[in-house]
């Protein structure tokens, strides 16, 4: 796969503290507010059908490579970063709703499985944003961040919310097209047999019962169309 000369971060946030959610008081987004919102019936940006076949297609391939700077300017390739072990990768969006809701149950998975599953969030905004993210939600992994499209495209997310598992050779085995509580038991359950641990104890009460993704890359936050 050929390396990609180019700038990636990924993620958004949201503070959960004793299994309860809660809203900092110091939000990473001036204007974007967490809610409630994905867990009634309509969630903000449903994943169709197409996005699930779309997202299938990379299951057994192998995961994109990338060389992107994390938040303090180092440029990271993720053969180095990845390999060898089980890994997560994020994408989220800078300012996103649905980013910001998700991102505790990342942390939660993150934080139990340790040194035994490599995640990452690529993020679409600058090191110095990602680097905010990292520091407003105590994000436990590595953030790397982009500015430009590339490396989303090649791993065909248009929207934020996407997450990809990798087994210790680098091939996907898992990819969903944006998140709720069945994608959430099963990311957790798939990690499970990946690293030989027990599954996480997720507390999943503010995930979506329907699946949603996020805000296009690279348009307005709410923006309804693509930005490719």
């Amino acid at each position: 796969m050929k390396m990609l000369p180019v700038a990636v971060g990924v993620l958004c946030a949201a503070v959960v503290g004793a299994g309860v959610w809660v809203q900092s008081a110091k939000p990473a987004f001036r204007g974007v507010k967490v809610s409630t919102y994905n867990i009634k019936d309509v969630p903000r940006h449903p994943v169709t059908k197409k996005m699930e076949v779309d997202a299938a297609s990379f299951v057994g391939e192998p995961l994109p490579q990338f060389r992107l700077p994390d938040t303090q300017g180092a440029e990271i390739e993720s053969k180095k970063l990845l390999g060898g072990k089980p890994a997560v990768v994020v994408m989220t969006k800078d300012g996103c709703p649905c980013s910001i809701e998700a991102q505790p149950f990342f942390t939660a998975l993150a934080r139990h499985y340790g040194s035994d599953v490599q995640f990452v969030g690529l993020f679409d905004a600058g090191s110095q944003a990602a680097k905010k993210f990292k520091t407003d939600f105590s994000v436990p992994y590595p953030i790397l961040a982009s500015e430009t499209d590339t490396v989303f495209r090649e791993f065909g997310a248009k929207q934020s919310v996407y997450t990809y598992v990798a087994d210790q050779e680098g091939t996907v085995v898992q990819v969903w097209p944006g998140y709720n509580k069945t994608m959430l038991n099963d990311l957790n359950l798939e990690l499970s047999k990946l690293s030989g641990k027990q599954p996480a104890n997720l507390d999943m009460e503010m995930a979506p019962e329907k699946m949603t993704s996020g805000c296009f890359f690279f348009r307005p936050v709410g923006t309804d169309k693509p930005a490719w």
